[in-house]
């Protein structure tokens, strides 16, 4: 129930990512391939194909299989370098990741590496990357991002099924408190849910979790909390057949004010939503 809920959080997060490729290519490196002890700005993936070398992230040396997928996270010290004459041969990408201010993978702990179930389809993924990357069609930072965006689903998915997720940096104050914040948030649906009821949780002044959550998730708390009312709407319109004041109460909105803010977020008012599904389940039956 933990984990299910740590990824239902999480979801919520990545609904605001923000990615950007700098450059894409496949490389078959030589023997001088090497960089020592570095910061970047920037995280890589290295999708390894063939040959052998170190990758030093964080201090912990690695040596990488073919069909192993690494990132290598910006603000990390790391190093690279070959070690014998049979170098690697990889996909290789550079790219931001962000969730407001914040790189997805500070906030998210993933491992460093996974091995990948669908080589192939990881490969196509990367021919596509770059030719994008190389593309000169208006769409193509577009595309890059749309297959980007696939390339890191898919690294979070296995790192899930391998049960490497959440071991972010437990000495990041604002991450921790903002995990305190959304778990409130995620159990306090039905309640009126105030910005200075929320600083008080973890002692902050209100203009202060308004900026880190604007760092942090991309959006201001209310919009958060908003956010998250009307996603346990929809998941309650569709699932019961409980009427719209109802499902107004177990999110802690006066009916006029929910149906609203409902329409703002999906276009439709609630009972024109759950019409809509119907009709929709109904056609499939």
């Amino acid at each position: 129930m933990k984990t299910t809920k740590s990824l239902s959080r999480l979801g919520s997060l990545l609904d605001n990512v923000q990615v950007q490729v700098s450059i894409a290519a496949y490389t078959k490196v030589d023997a001088k391939w090497r960089q020592m002890n570095f910061v970047p700005e920037f995280n890589r993936f290295y999708y390894i194909r063939e040959g052998e070398g170190c990758l030093v992230i964080d201090g912990v040396p690695h040596y990488p299989r073919p069909g192993q997928l690494f990132v290598m996270p910006s603000g990390v010290k790391q190093s690279y370098y070959t070690i014998n004459e049979n170098g690697f041969g990889k996909y290789w990408c550079h790219f931001t990741a962000k969730i407001g201010d914040t790189d997805l993978f500070r906030l998210t702990g993933v491992p460093s590496h996974i091995d990948v179930t669908d080589q192939e389809r990881l490969s196509r993924l990367f021919e596509q990357l770059i030719e994008h990357y190389h593309s000169r069609q208006f769409t193509a930072a577009l595309m890059q991002k749309s297959v980007l965006l696939e390339i890191v689903s898919l690294y979070l998915e296995r790192a899930v099924e391998g049960r490497q997720m959440f071991r972010a940096d437990q000495e990041d104050s604002g991450i921790r408190n903002l995990n305190l914040v959304l778990k409130y948030i995620e159990s306090h649906l039905h309640d009126n849910i105030t910005v200075p009821q929320l600083a008080a949780l973890v002692h902050f002044h209100p203009n202060y979790l308004i900026r880190l959550f604007r760092e942090l998730v991309g959006t201001s708390p209310i919009q958060y909390v908003h956010k998250m009312k009307m996603e346990k709407a929809m998941s309650l319109l569709t699932a019961t057949e409980e009427p719209v004041s109802e499902i107004a109460r177990q999110v802690g909105m006066e009916l006029y004010y929910f149906s609203r803010v409902f329409k703002k977020h999906t276009g439709l008012p609630p009972s024109d939503y759950r019409r809509l599904l119907q009709e929709r389940h109904g056609a499939e039956d």
